[in-house]
């Protein structure tokens, strides 16, 4: 026996996933989940889990047996949420309240990740945890229900919410927003932004961080745990090429209505971080940091 806390992954060859295996590994008896459907398997022993189905997740923890649980998966293509409802609402609310139910059968602290998109950015301010949540799309209310069925079924449940997920994927080639642009603007490529649109982009590896120190602390509820700017996007885009040594004249913007997408986004969704940052007493990692921090990891790559 190791005698090391167990700590389980759900959605572990994500982008945030993955930056939570390896930096608990160290610390905890670690295992991981990946959804068969959508993941290769890794070098990582993870198991596959089909996260709506209750008999996977109850044959999970029985085998588990983790003290802690942080559920990172979820379907998070929001376009793909706005055409297959009834999936997205498996992934995102079902199976969430099936974690949480084995979560409360066997003692197991929850922490479940969520989303800026509960918030329909109206209000054009910073959103905090006592701001009562509006989703506009299918995603943002798939997630708003997979948050109050983890908090109706466990109360002492943490249910953290960042914004716009960011970093190298050490498992995945899935872009995300940085990835995508470092790509088209290394192929020389315009790349289009909407204008329109403000947000707190979040590092993945600060977030981890974020999430296992609040493992470790006695707490509860809703916590804002995003990256600390406020950004519109074409902004994002301009810092993004400043710290890799690309083309800034390549950032394109343009209004949102100026392109058809399946789903809604909302034109603000910045997340006020005051809470958490006074509770661990350190600040979010800044999107400049972050990036100047994507840039040194490259170069070990």
């Amino acid at each position: 026996m190791s005698g090391k806390k167990k700590l389980l992954v759900i959605g572990a060859s994500g982008l945030l996933g993955s930056k939570l295996y390896s930096q608990a590994a160290s610390r905890y008896d670690i295992s991981g989940t990946y959804n068969p459907e959508v993941d290769g398997k890794s070098s990582w022993r993870l198991e596959p889990l089909d996260i709506g189905s209750k008999e996977e997740v109850e044959r999970l923890f029985d085998k588990a047996r983790p003290d802690i649980a942080i559920l990172c998966a979820a379907m998070t293509n929001v376009d793909a949420c706005e055409t297959k409802p009834l999936i997205a609402n498996r992934v995102n609310a079902t199976g969430p309240e099936l974690v949480a139910r084995s979560c409360k059968k066997l003692g197991v602290k929850l922490i479940h990740i969520s989303t800026d998109y509960v918030f329909d950015g109206a209000r054009m301010r910073r959103y905090t945890e006592e701001d009562i949540p509006r989703p506009i799309s299918v995603y943002g209310s798939s997630k708003l229900a997979g948050e109050r069925a983890v908090l109706s079924t466990l109360p002492d449940a943490v249910v953290a919410r960042p914004a716009v997920l960011y970093g190298w994927n050490p498992l995945e080639d899935k872009d995300n927003f940085v990835t995508w642009v470092i790509r088209k603007m290394r192929k020389g490529e315009k790349t289009t932004l909407f204008e329109d649109q403000r947000i707190s982009p979040t590092f993945a590896d600060d977030l981890a961080n974020t999430l296992l120190e609040l493992a470790e602390r006695d707490l509860k509820g809703i916590w804002h745990v995003s990256g600390p700017d406020c950004l519109d996007r074409p902004t994002c885009g301009r810092m993004i090429a400043k710290a890799f040594g690309l083309d800034e004249a390549l950032v394109a913007p343009v209004p949102s209505s100026s392109v058809s997408l399946p789903a809604k986004r909302p034109k603000y969704s910045c997340l006020d971080v005051t809470k958490v940052e006074k509770l661990l007493g350190r600040k979010m990692m800044s999107f400049e940091d972050g990036l100047k921090s994507m840039k040194v990891q490259e170069s070990k790559r």
